[in-house]
């Protein structure tokens, strides 16, 4: 969620954001002209246009931008001052972006431990910059961080900032997608149903916050098994996803994926493949086969083929998909070993017993060995596969 950062004016669009980005462009090469490459209305161009370039979509030009101001600011401004700061974060957004989580993880780390030391534990950005560390390990799968973390920066952002503010929604959106994964669906739908209301009431029209907090609510639903509910909500996100950002904006493409899993969790075997095998293609095309969404979305096609009793097209496309996350989650990450246990059982599906259960042993032991053997996560694996 973009919270207080959007660098649109609302309401946005696909043809609106083009001629913003046009004129920050401008606006970056006349602050040059007239005070010079280090000057400070060169800096904040220089973000803005990166923040605008990560908001579209373009986010290898966001990286390079973010990367470049970052640089100029360390050196002419210093590494304490509160721009540094603003562009160290920016910098790690992008790099989130475009699916360097380690790199992304670092960032964050690094940015929220220089606002505890210059701005003090309780100024409001750095009450952000957690959230944001903890939005990072969310994406990088690390749930078991994540969580402290977010209840903390969410505690702090209703103290500091107000219930209200739209980075403590931000937050709680967080937070919502953490209990989901974490299988306390029942407390993820309350938080989802609360977040969706606050933003609808908070936020104006055509924010794309608002469409997310839908979107969340759609995987909320549909964890507790309401699944013709989390489909319309998914529906009427994708819907206002189009309008607002294009069809080739990477969250309309992964609400299009949301909507795919929703009809291979109906039954809807044919619809969800199909949905699922596009939304699988045209994020590898805009993201790149490696980025962290291209491979949700291959997870997801997987687990649909599974659904539908194909279990030789499950076991190629899981295998490919375990493999690459691997590289690009670590061998013991939830996401990884999430998927490998999903490989598993496709291998046990496809009459193929002894590999499924030599997989499953190593899918436990990575299970105990991160989370512990007692984890909710690692009690339920060893049920489910015995």
């Amino acid at each position: 969620m973009w919270s207080s950062r959007l660098p649109f004016s609302l309401p946005i669009s696909p043809e609106s954001m083009a001629r913003e980005i046009a004129q920050f462009e401008r606006d970056l090469a006349e602050a040059e002209t007239e005070g010079g490459p280090d000057s400070q209305p060169m800096l904040a161009a220089r973000s803005k246009l990166g923040r605008a370039c990560r908001f579209v979509g373009r986010v290898r030009d966001a990286v390079a931008v973010h990367e470049q101001n970052l640089s100029v600011c360390v050196r002419v401004l210093g590494l304490d001052d509160s721009q540094t700061l603003a562009a160290r974060c920016d910098l790690a957004w992008s790099w989130l972006a475009v699916g360097r989580l380690a790199d992304a993880v670092a960032g964050m780390e690094r940015s929220l431990a220089d606002h505890e030391r210059v701005l003090g534990a309780d100024h409001p950005a750095t009450v952000v910059a957690r959230s944001d560390l903890g939005n990072a390990l969310v994406v990088a799968g690390a749930f078991t961080r994540a969580q402290p973390l977010l209840e903390r920066a969410l505690a702090d952002s209703e103290r500091v900032l107000g219930d209200d503010h739209p980075d403590t929604l931000a937050c709680r959106d967080r937070l919502a997608t953490v209990h989901a994964s974490e299988g306390r669906v029942g407390l993820a739908l309350k938080l989802a149903k609360r977040h969706a209301a606050a933003c609808k009431r908070v936020l104006p029209p055509g924010h794309p916050d608002e469409v997310t907090s839908r979107s969340i609510l759609g995987i909320a639903y549909r964890s507790t098994g309401r699944i013709t509910a989390g489909i319309a909500e998914h529906r009427g996100a994708l819907a206002d996803y189009e309008r607002l950002l294009g069809p080739d904006h990477p969250l309309t493409i992964q609400e299009r994926v949301m909507i795919g899993s929703g009809y291979s969790q109906a039954g809807q075997h044919d619809a969800g493949i199909a949905a699922l095998r596009q939304a699988a293609a045209d994020l590898e095309r805009v993201l790149g086969t490696g980025h962290p969404s291209t491979l949700i979305s291959r997870l997801s096609l997987g687990i649909a083929y599974g659904r539908a009793s194909r279990s030789a097209d499950a076991v190629a496309v899981l295998k490919q998909a375990s493999a690459r996350c691997e590289r690009v989650f670590g061998p013991d990450n939830r996401v990884t070993l999430g998927a490998r246990g999903t490989l598993a059982a496709a291998y046990a599906a496809a009459g193929r017993r002894h590999k499924a259960a030599a997989l499953h042993r190593k899918v436990l032991a990575g299970f105990e060995r991160t989370l512990g053997p007692d984890h909710p996560t690692t009690r339920e694996y060893r049920a489910d596969s015995e």
